[in-house]
């Protein structure tokens, strides 16, 4: 690790500038804008070191692991494309020194004392199993979704640094103006598949409840609304909710209950119930029925009930499930996301508002039952959080064989369903909103997702020429680990211009992409003496081998089958689940060749360079002007009393009465934008999220008998 590792992406955000004379004005309008308004980016270079360990397995069975290093690269295009339009709206955090315990409180509440150092010696056995040619992971789990090593362990800790730097990053400051009231942590491996003490799905720890309870640990945070629009359901984290609703766990062990209760002040009823732990999180997902885990023709029925679970504010659960539907036309999803979608707000907001009284009224509530029957009062006043589970495998440019039902999203749906939650969060948590990334696994699907996230995480509007297959498709080309620039481009080729900017940045955005992903001439010629090297010229494995990195290790047995011989290898020597649909899967471009399909789109060009030159007119006033800040009153009585102190601040925007920042601007840009708006439904996406909703549009499914089990990425168990 270098000391500043983003100092290369500065240096590369420099040319950007120069390059571009356009954003200059813009992007030195950073320092005049307080950091609570702009969006903070955690990037998790840790995370990069769980890798897929087996070196044994062909190539077709590697193209089906879909949980790979890479997905960090494709999420830094999109973040690095955000950063390119509003060039003074967001900050960038990494959490290289920060490694986090999985013996934590904050971890340990979550999934008990007994997983987590499950995990931690599961990861540190995983390198001598691997060296004998022996799948490293237990025999009831599915080695075609989960995998291990050695350094899993270091990027669980990682992602638990960066998790824990989010939430401190929207709690905590040197004073006001330096809390940011919104956080994108770019983590993997994902966790809401992952139950108390059970991985699933690519899932080994349940990153939201984790970030939960260090928010109520560190800053008394309360209650937390979760919303998931991740393609499959969130089964671990609505599992997590009815522990913390006080129903036991079916894996808890005596110490685990004393952990969670070391003075036995709330032990369980005769029904295994007993009063729901602080915090409290109501959790409100959207997904598709018919994918992982209630994949058709695989699902048990418990799983298909469990989402398509909808019950508020009983037995101290809240939880609302909405299933994918079908579209054909921008129009026709906008009215289903009005419509269905946008239910899981109002539910949110039921949740809150509940919440609020609850916490407002404790004695009283306390009063009116038995003291044997109530819980001890919390002694905190309400301090409410909104999670976001982003995972983007809904989109519509994901893989068809992830997305094997034909239920998708368009992309703007990011933007409007973040926009939604800042609404929600502005009217409940002072405007806290933390989000984390879950699923999407090809490129094109991240990086535009991602993208359109974060232009939701700031409240703007997404512009549809961002999101066409031509955009998206010259941003991945930086997907490739030997990316190389054109050779040439036409002048008025802005597309392809603008993307090559994105994806110097985005490729500078993490120095460990050079040593994990990125086939440079030195690291190819390196790999090759280290294969030269393990094996002697029998073709034997070369015994001196074994104490070296995984990627040096060949197996004896694999080594002579690849020789010619025929010899008998491990059971353990291949995968289980071999038939995986994901073996065609063609995840990012790699052998593509630039111009194959390539056709000047002039309009599209033309029209692309008047959105990104609008913004860089207006895009700092028109943010603030649009964007409520909510504040306490006496938050905001001290800022006006010290509105002279603001140094460079002061003169360049003001707190008007209704709680916005505004910078004076005699230069906007409105009439432009709107003649953008393409359709009717989306001049409605700022509509209340309280709005009328219609419970009876919600899929309820009741009774199907399928009893077979589904993996997160297609194979039998």
């Amino acid at each position: 690790m270098t000391d500043n590792p983003l100092e290369n992406f500065y240096a590369q955000f420099q040319r950007f500038v120069e390059n571009n004379p356009n954003v200059i004005s813009a992007a030195r309008a950073a320092s005049q804008i307080p950091e609570s308004a702009k969006a903070v980016v955690v990037l998790s270079p840790y995370s990069l070191h769980h890798i897929f360990p087996r070196e044994w397995v062909s190539k077709s069975y590697r193209k089906t692991i879909v949980e790979r290093p890479e997905r960090l690269l494709a999420a830094s295009m999109g973040i690095a494309a955000a950063i390119t339009m509003y060039p003074a709206l967001f900050t960038l955090k990494s959490s290289h020194t920060r490694l986090g315990s999985l013996a934590s409180p904050h971890v340990m509440k979550v999934h008990g004392s007994s997983w987590p150092q499950s995990l931690v010696n599961l990861c540190r056995e995983a390198d001598a199993k691997l060296a004998k040619g022996e799948i490293e992971v237990p025999e009831t789990w599915n080695a075609g979704d989960i995998y291990l090593s050695s350094k899993t362990l270091l990027a669980l800790k990682g992602s638990l640094g960066a998790i824990e730097t989010g939430v401190d990053s929207i709690f905590n400051g040197p004073s006001p103006e330096h809390i940011s009231n919104r956080a994108f942590v770019l983590i993997r491996p994902p966790g809401h598949h992952c139950h108390v003490s059970m991985p699933s799905g690519f899932c080994l720890l349940n990153n939201v409840h984790v970030a939960i309870e260090y928010a109520f640990d560190m800053y008394d945070v309360t209650h937390v609304a979760v919303l998931d629009f991740d393609l499959h359901h969130g089964d671990g984290t609505q599992d997590i909710c009815w522990k913390r609703a006080g129903f036991r766990p079916e894996s808890e062990t005596p110490e685990d209950e004393k952990l969670g209760d070391p003075d036995n002040s709330n032990p369980y009823s005769d029904f295994d119930k007993k009063f729901a732990n602080f915090p409290k999180v109501g959790y409100f997902s959207m997904q598709d029925i018919n994918s992982f885990p209630t994949e058709t023709g695989y699902a048990t029925k418990e799983n298909i009930k469990n989402a398509s679970t909808c019950i508020m504010n009983s037995h101290d659960l809240n939880i609302w499930n909405v299933h994918l539907s079908n579209w054909s036309t921008d129009e026709e999803f906008q009215k289903i996301y009005r419509s269905k979608y946008r239910t899981l707000f109002a539910k949110a907001d039921e949740f809150f508002k509940n919440a609020r009284y609850e916490m407002e009224h404790q004695d009283e509530l306390q009063q009116e039952g038995s003291e044997e029957a109530q819980p001890k009062p919390l002694r905190k006043p309400f301090k409410g959080l909104v999670v976001i589970s982003a995972g983007f495998d809904a989109s519509e440019f994901e893989q068809t064989t992830m997305q094997r039902h034909s239920v998708n999203v368009p992309t703007e749906f990011y933007t409007t369903f973040t926009k939604d939650a800042l609404k929600l969060a502005q009217m409940h948590c002072k405007g806290k909103v933390l989000s984390v990334m879950e699923g999407g696994y090809s490129d094109k699907a991240i990086c535009s997702g991602v993208f359109a996230h974060l232009i939701g995480l700031q409240n703007q509007d997404w512009i549809r020429e961002w999101g066409s297959e031509q955009v998206v498709k010259e941003i991945v080309r930086g997907c490739k680990p030997n990316w190389k620039p054109y050779k040439s481009k036409k002048s008025s080729d802005v597309i392809r211009i603008w993307a090559e900017e994105v994806i110097r940045l985005g490729r500078a955005m993490v120095p460990e992409f050079d040593d994990v992903l990125f086939k440079t001439k030195e690291k190819l010629l390196k790999q090759k003496q280290q294969r030269d090297a393990a094996l002697t010229e029998d073709g034997r494995l070369n015994q001196s081998m074994v104490g070296a990195t995984i990627s040096q290790r060949v197996t004896r047995s694999y080594a002579k089958d690849r020789a010619g011989h025929n010899k008998t290898v491990s059971k353990h020597s291949q995968p289980r689940g071999e038939n995986v649909p994901f073996v065609q899967m063609d995840l990012s471009d790699e052998d593509d060749n630039d111009d194959d399909d390539y056709e000047y789109d002039e309009q599209l060009n033309k029209t692309f360079n008047r959105t990104v030159e609008d913004i860089t007119i207006d895009d700092i006033s028109r943010h603030l002007e649009t964007l409520d800040l909510i504040q306490d009153e006496d938050e905001e009585e001290n800022q006006n009393a010290q509105g002279s102190s603001h140094g460079s601040h002061s003169s360049s925007r003001r707190l008007q009465s209704n709680g916005m920042y505004k910078i004076p601007s005699d230069k906007t840009t409105n009439n432009l934008r709107k003649d953008r708006v393409l359709s009717s439904g989306q001049q409605n996406h700022h509509a209340s999220t309280t709005q009328a909703y219609d419970d009876s549009d919600i899929s309820m499914i009741s009774h199907i008998s399928t009893v077979k089990h589904s993996t997160r990425s297609g194979g039998r168990w």
